[in-house]
């Protein structure tokens, strides 16, 4: 009868290569076998892959001078404690998939692990060739943006300036009475609105801007103010209406200035009293009433002495600047700008 070998164990023993004593035992060397007849079809068992039980901490690693690293997939390097060969740079692992919040074709949310960040790794039905990370951590290293548990009750997405100290923040705190959204931009900050945007504040609001604004609207705007308004300007203000301008004042309009007061019209002008206009300069004034024409002066003159005198035109901040330089008349630098 024939017979087909499926295993072939060998065993053997040399006592006198021992460093104790061999006790005078030979040397043997012994086989055994294991057959089936030769007419059996046999195969060997398939070797079972190796399983990873549960997920495993891990460290986020790149090359030398680097904070971020990663591949157009957002996929990462990892260094595990247990690897005792791996240097903790860009050769420590394979590639490694991140699990993010929201992932879709060009949009969802994402957050790169950064050099240095401990995550959750896990293995997709257990396999060791199919790592995931699935979560992160903070820990004694990296701390929480708040101290903890002071802060426990605010939300945080805060993220770092690459290879700087600045930060992005929003965050939410919950704290009783103590209610906020907290919006910090490290620089820049970009709003686009393609349609509309409303706001409502049910309290005060407070803008406070460091450097200059510009605001441009393409069609029309309409301010309310149902209370009191106060406009304080300690440089230059100018205003250009390019069609027609009105005010409307149902109370008393008063106005003072300190220096000179023109008026430029290029067609008619007409000053309206339903009551009387009065022109006073020092002890001489022209009262017009209802009942008539009120002269009085130390000296009244007729088609005889005195002059027009000049007008003055506002102008733009710029050419104040210039006419100031050559001497023109109520015409001065700005002391703030000077300074500057």
């Amino acid at each position: 009868m024939a017979w087909q070998v499926v295993a072939v164990t060998h065993s053997g023993q040399q006592p006198q290569a021992l460093e104790e004593e061999s006790g005078g035992e030979p040397t043997t060397l012994s086989n055994s076998f294991e057959v089936v007849k030769a007419t059996t079809t046999w195969r060997a068992a398939m070797p079972y892959k190796p399983m990873v039980d549960g997920p495993q901490i891990a460290t986020v690693v790149g090359p030398a001078g680097e904070e971020i690293y990663c591949d157009e997939f957002g996929r990462v390097k990892l260094q595990f404690p247990w690897d005792r060969y791996g240097a903790s740079d860009d050769q420590s692992s394979c590639w490694v998939r991140v699990s993010q919040g929201w992932a879709g074709g060009q949009y969802g949310l994402i957050a790169i692990p950064r050099i240095g960040h401990e995550v959750v790794v896990s293995f997709l039905e257990g396999d060791p060739d199919q790592p995931i990370i699935t979560g992160r951590t903070f820990h004694a290293t990296n701390l929480s943006p708040y101290p903890l548990p002071t802060h426990r009750t605010r939300t945080t997405l805060r993220s770092k300036t690459h290879k700087g100290q600045g930060f992005n923040e929003l965050s939410f705190e919950d704290a009783t009475d103590n209610e906020e959204i907290f919006i910090h931009a490290q620089k820049n900050m970009a709003i686009r609105v393609l349609n509309s945007k409303d706001e409502r504040v049910d309290y005060n609001r407070t803008t406070s801007i460091g450097h200059d604004e510009e605001l441009v609207i393409a069609n029309n705007r309409k301010v309310t103010v149902e209370g009191n308004q106060d406009h304080k300007i300690t440089g230059h203000n100018l205003t250009l209406t390019e069609g027609d301008h009105g005010i409307q004042v149902k109370g008393d309009l008063a106005q003072k200035v300190s220096g000179v007061f023109s008026v430029d019209s290029n067609g008619d002008l007409t000053l309206q009293s339903g009551n009387k206009l009065t022109l006073r300069v020092g002890g001489s004034f022209i009262v017009i009433h209802a009942g008539g024409v009120d002269i009085k002066g130390p000296a009244i003159n007729l088609n005889s002495g005195g002059s027009p005198g000049d007008l003055a035109v506002p102008a733009d901040p710029a050419i104040l600047k210039a006419a100031a330089a050559q001497g023109a008349m109520f015409v001065a630098h700005c002391p703030k700008e000077d300074k500057a």
